[in-house]
Formats: C-alpha cells, structure tokens, sequence
C-alpha cells in the first residue's frame, strides 16, 4: 500500500474544490461566465478545462 504525500492531499483537496465551484457556477447559471468580470468564457478554453473559471484576462488571479 502506497502513502499519499501531504502534497498529494492537499492537489486533490484543491481539484475536488475548483469541481465544487463548477458545479455551483452550473447550479447558478454562471458556469460559462469569468468570475471576475462576467465576460463569456471561450469554448474550446471551456472544452480544454471544464474547471474554467475565468476569462483570460483574470486567470492570474487566483
């Protein structure tokens, strides 16, 4: 049996948290939306990272 790392945790801790907030932008009408500014999202950025939450303008801000 393998150990996880605490680093390893703490990635999956933080995917499972950017699913949560899809989900809750899905759940809100909000998904296809920048968090930040509110400018549609492009598609195929969406279609490359589902977990997208904003535009490219504001993905550095995190």
């Amino acid at each position: 049996m393998s150990e996880f790392t605490n680093e390893s945790v703490m990635a999956i801790e933080s995917l499972l948290d950017d699913v949560d907030g899809a989900l809750e932008r899905l759940r809100l009408g909000t998904y296809r939306t920048c968090q930040i500014c509110s400018a549609p999202l492009d598609n195929t950025e969406l279609e490359a990272n589902p977990l997208l939450a904003r535009c490219g303008d504001h993905l550095a801000l995190a």
